[in-house]
């Protein structure tokens, strides 16, 4: 029936705390009979059950019941084949007895009323509980309760009854009750027991499992196994009273017990041969056939049952089931009443609240809406939203970037300047100033004061035009000059009264990119009709490498090295990579030809950079060695005298082995610092000369016998620093102190950090890849590591990827475009139309070439830039708004956590349940969400109708309100039902354990 094999469970696997609470547990159990799964608390033995009846899941091994997996197909195997009895009943209280035990079969797919309810009497009938089907569980006792549990677990007649602590609840009468059924049930079914009870054990179980720390300790045999007699709190055993008789020769009255308080009156009457009996004491029960309370004679003697003599069930009216549809128990008709009862009938006020607030939220996303919804209505003029002297053109090899780069400054081409760009154009970039910050403040503000839209472009355009305010020579890299154009655009969004003018403009900072680490600032403005920002050719070069990496390369001069044009110097992160090209030899990099003049690599540590640099160190006992045979030249090396000059060297001059082990250690921190520019300990000691620095790197015990040899003149012993460690300074403090005195020149001097193998080129080729494509080498590609670089993957939305499209030089996980300034727009449109006609996109959405009259088009199509920005706004509201809804809707569940606990433990399954709540937030969405947005809609509408003015407030036509009911019906679906799959994610027996039900 059932087998296991080599199971195993594991809780927190692979933590510290982890805990082995199934350790391979392997069992052969039989089709009938009472098994015990027995042991002390804590050892395994509700889990294995739950594992068994498929309520948790294992770790490790196979458990097959009639041959199937329980792995497989979990709901229709527990369904079929398991009915479960737990310690603490699992009824819904919310439903009947009835409805109940009825669950059972529903969940097999049975939906015949009239079937229904002859099995659900006939077991009903076997635990003596016919008469209670229209109660509800909270009107019985406990062991009342539990018959009911049973009746609905015998009710499909399964093969395997799984009994989880049945009786821990019930008193001794109750517990006889509960055992003699299901005693009688193993008869004909298999039946596994959890309990520490050994008495249970002994009287009733055939086969006894005995668990400890998770193993079967021991499997018996159990012959005598017949019941037990207990005794039952109703029967009154007459011979364990005090017995007193009143009498004369009409009447006879027999008294039990002690005294009582007053005296008891009672009138007997015989009128025409008929006895009347009249009390006139309060609070006495009279016993007939029919009451619950039974005398019996003599006292009570407990005994086991010399043969089986408990309760019998009869299962002929409840023959075994073929089902049609396991683990679905709810319809969309139940699914619609249960939501109404859930949500609003006898309401709470936690109800009340919960649907005045989706109500509410309705209201507020219509209104918001139409506030935003102006923006679609009111669109500025297109032609001031772009550059009109900018065009895009998809560049996916060094053929295209080759040709574009020939065509710069001809004047039948109308090009006078290109840069690379990693994205795909939608027109002119965002760009954002701030105020910046004063030197008598010190703060970081990164909150925008101002956006505006323009073109990045290079300063050599800027020659030519008049200067308005500021500087235009001279420029540092973080110097940027602004169009007028662009100057008045931020004058017009301006709210600071102290910036009114253009002139006010001059030292705002850009918050959009940072040039080495630093923000640019505004230096000048130039007479310009365009949207530009113009950058020197190094801030250039790096504004495009802050937005697409087109290789692995860097700036040379930032690490304080020098590189002339067409050589480089290749920093080896990982100097066991054999691919990258050898010293002196010349590589393609982005189709310039780069010369490899030097390479540094990295070493992780000083041992290991003394080896990669060829540099032998002697080991301690040799160097001390040597040193006693220089200045004891006459000492044989194999004589006492000798060894003990040598231990006293080696335990007196230790330290200064470290000089010469250490000799090279500048070298080596210096090596290291230039691959880990953003570590501040070592800029301390590389640009400011603190010793400190280097030895927090190598080694803080040489720096301490260093201090020690400050103080004394000489180095310490071992035993000597041992003893003088903490009284001497750490290299930390010293550092902490330095650190916080320098932080902010370290971190507006930072360049970065080497993380990858990367070429160090001069500033020349560095502008240059700024602006062309072409042959790279494989080492050179930012995909290099990935086993797929030299292919076209994620440079587009995944659904349109041609993943197999071989190229050379389009970055990995991008899309290359140059951006091409022109002086005569025209010209430029006809000669790129002309060379680049054939250029096709790796899929239709995307353009090869981008006209500013495109850009126009595209822009009149979208609406411009401030519809996205309304609708980004009005999407991070709703977001925020969903999560609350979402929170709302999860406190909700959590008073309804007990119940989904006991339908998954009774074997609905997900689906159905989520199918439950996703009709149940149907239903709570069309009486709260619905009715706050026909509301709100409604009123809009009016209002809109009646005044020109509400119209030039609020824009709601209908495309938007049918917009908004999507997204609301949306929403409210989706986070009506995400926190019951976020519930369900857990197996049934950690809803029912992690949650206090």
């Amino acid at each position: 029936m059932i087998s296991i094999r080599g199971l195993n469970k594991f809780f927190n696997k692979g933590r510290q705390n982890e805990i082995h609470v199934i350790n391979d547990v392997s069992l052969e159990l039989p089709e009938r009979g009472m098994a015990a799964i027995y042991g002390k608390s804590g050892c395994g033995k509700t889990t294995l059950l739950n594992v068994i009846g498929g309520l948790d899941k294992f770790s490790e091994g196979t458990l097959t019941i009639e041959g199937q997996s329980i792995k497989e197909n979990t709901d229709v195997i527990r369904n079929k084949y398991i009915g479960y009895i737990f310690q603490n009943y699992n009824l819904n209280k919310s439903e009947t007895c009835f409805d109940n035990v009825a669950s059972a079969l529903r969940l097999c797919g049975m939906d015949d009323e009239n079937e229904i309810k002859e099995r659900v009497s006939a077991a009903l009938s076997n635990v003596g509980m016919e008469k209670y089907l229209k109660r509800y569980p909270d009107t019985l006792s406990g062991g009342q309760q539990q018959r009911i549990a049973i009746a609905r677990a015998i009710v499909k007649n399964p093969r395997i009854i799984l009994a989880d602590e049945p009786t821990g609840n019930l008193d001794e009468a109750n517990t006889v009750m509960i055992m003699d059924l299901l005693k009688a049930i193993s008869r004909d079914h298999l039946v596994i027991l959890v309990t520490h009870e050994a008495n249970l054990v002994d009287y009733y179980c055939d086969t006894v499992i005995e668990i400890s720390d998770g193993k079967v300790a021991s499997v018996k045999h159990n012959a005598s196994s017949d019941g037990f007699y207990a005794k039952d709190k109703n029967d009154i055993y007459l011979g364990e009273l005090n017995r007193s008789i009143i009498a004369d020769e009409n009447a006879e009255i027999e008294y039990y017990g002690d005294k009582p308080g007053s005296p008891i009156r009672l009138k007997i009457v015989n009128n025409g041969g008929k006895i009347y009996v009249q009390l006139g004491t309060e609070k006495v029960h009279v016993l007939d056939e029919h009451s619950e309370v039974k005398l019996r004679e003599g006292v009570y003697e407990e005994k086991a049952k010399s043969a089986f003599e408990g309760k019998t069930i009869d299962m002929s009216k409840l023959p075994e089931m073929q089902g049609k549809e396991y683990g679905k128990l709810f319809s969309f008709k139940s699914s619609l009443k249960s939501g109404y009862a859930a949500n609003f009938a006898k309401r709470k006020k936690g109800k009340s609240v919960l649907c005045a607030c989706m109500a509410l939220f309705a209201a507020v996303i219509v209104f918001m809406s139409s506030v935003f919804g102006l923006s679609f209505d009111s669109i500025e003029k297109a032609q001031n939203a772009y550059n009109h002297n900018v065009f895009y053109v998809y560049t996916p090899d060094g053929s295209v970037s080759q040709k574009l780069m020939g065509a710069v400054g001809m004047s039948e081409t109308g090009i006078d300047c290109i840069r690379l760009s990693g994205m795909y154009p939608s027109g002119d970039e965002t760009v954002n100033f701030r105020t910046g910050t004063f030197e008598t403040f010190y703060q970081y503000d990164y909150e925008s004061n101002f956006r505006t839209n323009a073109v990045y472009l290079s300063a050599s355009l800027a020659d030519n035009l008049e200067l308005v305010e500021g500087k235009k020579d001279n420029l540092s890299d973080t110097d940027i000059l602004i169009t007028a154009k662009v100057a008045d655009e931020l004058l017009k969004k301006s709210t600071l009264g102290y910036i009114t003018e253009r002139g006010d403009l001059i030292g705002l900072v850009s918050n959009s990119f940072t040039i080495g680490g630093m923000s640019p600032r505004i230096a000048g403005i130039v007479e310009s009709d365009e949207s530009a920002i113009y950058l020197s050719e190094i801030a250039m070069a790096r504004y495009v490498r802050n937005t697409a990496s087109f290789s692995y390369t860097a700036l040379a001069s930032d690490f304080g090295i020098d590189a002339a044009e067409g050589e480089a110097i290749l920093a080896l992160r990982n100097p066991a990579d054999t691919a990258y090209p050898a010293l002196n030899e010349t590589i393609k990099i982005q189709g310039r030809d780069i010369k490899i003049v030097g390479i540094k690599s990295f070493y992780t540590s000083y041992d290991a950079w003394l080896a990669g640099n060829g540099i032998s160190k002697k080991e301690i006992s040799a160097y001390f060695s040597d040193a006693v045979k220089s200045e004891n030249p006459s000492l044989d090396s194999e004589s006492e005298e000798f060894l003990a000059a040598l231990d006293s060297a080696m335990r007196d001059r230790y330290y200064e082995y470290f000089d010469y082990y250490y000799a090279e250690a500048d070298a080596y921190v210096r090596d290291y610092y230039f691959f880990n520019h953003g570590d501040i300990e070592l800029w301390l000691y590389a640009d400011k000369g603190i010793e400190e620095g280097k030895y927090s790197r190598i080694s803080e015990e040489y720096y301490k016998a260093l201090k020690y040899k400050e103080l004394y003149g000489v180095y310490p012993t071992k035993a000597q620093l041992e003893s003088a460690y903490e009284s001497l300074p750490y290299t930390i403090d010293a550092l902490d102190k330095y650190a916080f005195m320098y932080q902010e020149e370290f971190y507006s001097s930072y360049r970065g950090s080497l993380y990858q193998n990367t070429y160090m080129v001069s500033s020349a080729d560095y502008a240059a890849f700024s602006k062309q494509l072409g042959e790279t080498h494989p080492t050179a590609k930012v995909s290099y590591e990935s086993e797929n670089y030299d292919k076209y993957t994620e440079a587009v939305p995944y659904e349109y990827v041609q993943p197999d499209v071989e190229i050379d030089s389009v970055y990995y996980g991008g899309i290359c475009y140059t951006v091409i300034h022109s002086n005569d727009p025209a010209k430029t449109a006809e000669w790129l139309y002309s060379e680049f006609s054939e250029l096709s996109m790796p899929n239709e959405f995307y353009e090869p070439i981008i006209t500013p009259d495109s850009i126009f088009e595209s822009i009149i199509k979208e609406k411009r830039n401030e519809i996205i920005t309304g609708l980004v706004t009005m999407a991070a509201v709703t977001a925020l708004m969903s999560l609350c809804m979402y929170f709302i809707m999860r406190s909700s569940l959590l008073s309804r956590i007990k119940e989904v606990g006991i339908y998954r433990a009774i074997g609905v399954s997900k689906r159905n349940l989520v199918f439950k709540f996703f009709v149940e937030a149907l239903v709570l969405t069309a009486l709260t969400v619905l009715v706050g947005f026909f509301i709100t809609s409604a009123f809009l509408f009016i209002c809109g109708g009646m005044s020109s003015l509400i119209s030039e407030l609020f824009y709601y036509p209908l495309w938007l309100a049918g917009v908004d009911l999507v997204i609301l019906c949306a929403i409210s679906l989706l986070f009506g039902t995400l926190p019951i799959i976020s519930l369900l994610r857990k197996t049934p027996s950690e809803i029912l354990a992690k949650y206090d039900i």
